[in-house]
């Protein structure tokens, strides 16, 4: 019993066994085909070979089918007198029948004859039972071997087509792909992918295993027509044990007799390929079903590599959608960079800002490096794109990359690409990003972060115009554009020889200086309003605008995060706000930094020093504050604008006219403002 791990040859060995034992000339062994409850011979001896086609017991037809009914095994020593006998053969006389029984389950029965009556005995009956059982037992155990190497198998090849799909976007190479590892593991004699053309109302075949080109050109169905078609109208999988007992299959792809098996071995599954809502195709195999093969396993197979194909196609089709999008937002933004005082994300009206509007305006078009610099969140990053947008390149590759957002070890790969095997992990080919923005432009950002001898192979790229891969010793001539931007002194990094001067003069030719938010107070409502736009609408809130007693806070705090940190602020307050204004609640931080000052020593605050050491110890403290219950927004704002009004008197050596224009009011107002608070200067 434990010689074989082959199901056929066990059941084999068991019943010429139990003949020897029992000492007669013939027998059979069966199992219970559970689908319609019937007893299929699988081997015999001493009988005619048509008996495993004509002999069909039913469960509880005859001896035998009241053995695998009643799971209890019988001996008929007389087979003339039993009225349940049915003769199977024409000199049988007795017949001993035991039933094969795993786990209180029957599943087969063997099936003993002799030409002599009183040929069995109780003996041979409880011998003959205890092989059945035992038999039944191994049996049961190399079906769960065989089940457990194809679930194996199908498992390490949905690996493998897991692996093609994340390396490849080309979907024919997926498709054809999935049908080499299907031909390869199912051992196919055909199969198919079929994919639904909306504009023919067509199902059309798209890639194929074991077809000629002919057979390929044939590969077109109608929706309904053929088990395929029907697959892909119902949205159901089917199972067709053999192809030529179908009345529904077609036999599009070709005649089933050039099949390498007898077509009545083969069998066919089929899988539709949907999303929630819609079926966009059907994957299909030919393959020969082999005894103790579950036909249903593999059907759940094929609709997981299904599902695998259709995830591929919507990833193509965001893909698709995405380039789609992106060409629609780039017409946009060109329409966008005509208005004065906007280029791509860029908003200001002050002097500062159309001085940078004029110069992206007079370097767009140029071939000049550009090197911009300032303090972060200024938007240098997107002073770059409207550059690029703005230009001849605009419709070409944008890339960007951050300098310090990458280690050392990995950067020089990462802009200039490297060769298969060329280090630990490089399993492939890649790309740099320089190769990447060929014939457009590349954005560095924090330059000033770069490594030396990284530096020196960009000065190469600059002056050569060309690039080479890590591993490569074959340099590759490109076409690219260099923005690079920093908020570092490179001047300073020079002479401390952290930065290539020569480097610095090639980047240099162009230089744009982007002005703190500081500096150009008359942009703040511009970008207070656009943030306010922008967000509300983000998270779908129904915020109309801001209060001017908040408007007049977000004024006089001097926003050392620039841009960047006004855009966080107002972000917050609109997530935030439970009114259809913002008000000066809403920015309790900023309120904080301007009455407390700020713990970091970078922070500037709209106050001077020494106002902003007397209000950290004066009467507004939290505890304090506590006790303004009514008052506390009259108060704290009074406050504010108190000693923002004694700063800029000082700062501007108590010139009315000039400190009128610095805080954005007019003289009367000012004045105004110094009685209401009772400002001594």
């Amino acid at each position: 019993m434990n010689s074989t791990l082959d199901p056929d040859r066990l059941l084999d060995l068991i019943l010429e066994r139990c003949i020897q034992i029992c000492e007669v000339g013939s027998g059979s062994l069966m199992l219970i085909s559970r689908s319609d409850e019937v007893l299929d011979i699988v081997t015999f001896r001493g009988m005619n070979p048509s008996v495993r086609t004509k002999v069909k017991l039913r469960v509880g037809e005859g001896i035998t089918g009241i053995v695998a009914a009643s799971g209890e095994g019988m001996i008929v020593n007389d087979v003339t007198q039993n009225p349940h006998y049915i003769s199977i053969k024409d000199d049988i006389l007795s017949e001993l029948a035991v039933p094969m029984i795993v786990e209180d389950e029957v599943i087969g029965v063997i099936s003993l004859d002799s030409s002599r009556k009183q040929a069995f005995s109780e003996e041979h009956l409880e011998l003959v039972s205890t092989l059945a059982n035992m038999a039944a037992q191994i049996f049961k155990n190399l079906q769960t071997f065989r089940q457990l190497e194809q679930k194996n198998k199908i498992q390490q090849v949905l690996i493998d087509i897991s692996r093609t799909v994340t390396s490849t976007l080309v979907l024919q190479e997926i498709f054809d792909d999935v049908m080499d590892r299907l031909d390869k593991s199912l051992n196919l004699e055909r199969g198919s992918i079929v994919l639904f053309e909306s504009d023919k109302n067509i199902l059309k075949l798209s890639a194929a295993s074991g077809l000629t080109a002919e057979e390929m050109e044939k590969g077109v169905y109608l929706p309904g027509e053929g088990v395929t078609g029907k697959v892909y109208e119902s949205g159901e999988a089917v199972i067709v044990e053999s192809i030529v007992s179908d009345e529904n299959f077609l036999n599009r792809l070709g005649n089933a007799s050039h099949f390498k098996n007898n077509p009545e071995n083969v069998s066919f599954l089929a899988a539709p390929i949907k999303s929630d809502t819609d079926v966009l195709g059907v994957v299909s195999v030919f393959f020969v079903h082999k005894k103790y093969v579950d036909l249903k396993t593999y059907l759940d197979f094929l609709q997981v590599v299904a599902s695998v194909i259709y995830q591929a196609i919507r990833i193509q089709k965001l893909i698709d959608e995405e380039k789609r999008e992106i060409s629609r937002e780039n017409i946009l933004l060109k329409r966008e960079l005509k208005n004065k005082y906007k280029f791509g994300s860029l908003i200001g009206k002050s002097k500062s800002m159309e001085k940078l509007f004029e110069m992206i305006q007079l370097v767009s078009d140029s071939r000049a490096s550009v090197l911009i610099t300032g303090e972060s969140g200024t938007g240098k990053e997107m002073i770059a794109s409207a550059i690029h947008y703005n230009s001849s390149r605009g419709d070409k590759p944008f890339i960007k990359i951050n300098c310090a957002a990458i280690p050392e070890n990995l950067l020089e790969s990462e802009l200039f690409g490297h060769k298969k095997g060329s280090f630990t992990g490089a399993v492939a080919d890649k790309k740099g990003k320089f190769e990447m923005a060929d014939t457009g432009t590349i954005f560095l950002d924090e330059i000033g972060e770069m490594d030396l001898n990284l530096q020196s192979k960009l000065l190469r790229v600059l002056q050569e115009k060309e690039i080479e891969a890590v591993g490569s010793v074959k340099p590759k001539k490109i076409d690219v554009r260099i923005i690079a931007a920093t908020n570092a002194d490179l001047e300073d990094l020079i002479s401390q020889k952290l930065f290539r001067a020569d480097l610095y003069y090639r980047l240099n030719v162009v230089n744009m200086l982007t002005p703190p938010l500081r500096e150009r107070p008359e942009d703040i409502p511009l970008l207070i309003n656009h943030f306010i736009t922008k967000y509300t609408s983000e998270n779908v809130k129904k915020i109309k605008g801001i209060t001017r007693e908040a408007h007049k806070l977000l004024m006089s705090y001097a926003w050392p995060g620039n841009v960047r940190e006004l855009e966080n602020v107002i972000e917050r307050a609109v997530v935030l706000s439970q009114s259809e204004m913002l008000d000066i609640q809403d920015f309790s931080e900023i309120s904080g930094r301007i009455l407390y000052g700020d713990e970091g020593e970078d922070v500037e605050v709209g106050v001077d020093p020494e106002a902003s050491s007397e209000v950290a110890s004066s009467k507004f403290s939290p505890a304090h504050l506590d006790a303004l219950d009514g008052r506390a927004m009259e108060v704290v704002v009074g406050e504010v604008e108190a000693r923002l009004i004694k700063y800029a008197m000082k700062k501007f050596k108590y010139t009315k006219t000039r400190v009128a224009k610095f805080l954005g009011i007019n003289r009367n107002t000012l004045d105004k403002k110094i009685k209401d608070l009772k400002i001594d200067y």
